[in-house]
């Protein structure tokens, strides 16, 4: 039984294969984005610190309503920090709206209009209320995904709004966190070059269409 038990522990403490190459095929970065976990508390006052909010706003959203981690790992569908802490009764509730009001509070810094701010006020109520439900709650909390909405909301607004304008920094596509790399394509970027300049249209914000990435 101790052998069994020892091959046991053995077998599991090994990472599979499928998992040390599911780490190996993710990029670390996504041409200018790349998952951002601080930034600073203040509008920004040039276009590398606004890219820099933007990644973190999409950090925040991504890790609250689809963890790369479970969805690399080949989960069928996405769940966030969100709706694991949601399962807590009342207290994970109030802390999901705390975090989607964050967003909201980032959004703020970048200048995005009222109207859509209480747009993504809205979202994040609608969320945390849903969450009181028992079971069926959770359920359409997973489904809802009020920071994913938010952070569709604020990319629209960095295309299209007027006021955005001010600011030229690049999206990724918005169906994946990180892809996978392909690594025929890893042209990687010449010496002395910043890496953001590849991607980034000088005259405005500007999504990158999925083949036109080098993923390094």
């Amino acid at each position: 039984m101790d052998s069994f038990f020892r091959i046991a522990r053995a077998y599991w403490s090994r990472p599979s294969q499928a998992a040390a190459q599911n780490t190996e095929d993710i990029a670390s970065s996504y041409g200018a984005f790349k998952p951002t976990w601080f930034a600073p508390f203040h509008g920004p006052r040039n276009d590398d610190e606004a890219q820099r909010l933007y990644n973190h706003i999409r950090t925040v959203a991504w890790y609250l309503d689809a963890l790369p981690l479970l969805t690399q790992a080949g989960l069928p569908f996405q769940v966030g920090f969100d709706a694991v802490i949601s399962a807590i009764p009342v207290y994970g509730d109030i802390i999901g709206v705390i975090l989607a009001l964050y967003q909201v509070f980032l959004s703020w810094l970048f200048g995005v209009p009222l109207s859509i701010l209480k747009a993504m006020a809205i979202n994040a109520v609608v969320d945390g209320v849903i969450g009181f439900v028992p079971v069926v709650g959770d359920l359409l909390d997973v489904w809802f995904k009020a920071n994913l909405r938010n952070l569709a909301l604020l990319e629209d607004w960095l295309l299209k709004g007027e006021e955005a304008r001010q600011y030229s920094i690049s999206l990724p596509p918005n169906d994946v966190f990180l892809p996978r790399i392909r690594r025929s394509t890893r042209r990687g970027t010449p010496p002395g070059q910043d890496p953001k300049e590849k991607y980034r249209n000088r005259s405005h914000t500007a999504r990158t269409e999925r083949d036109e990435y080098d993923l390094d």
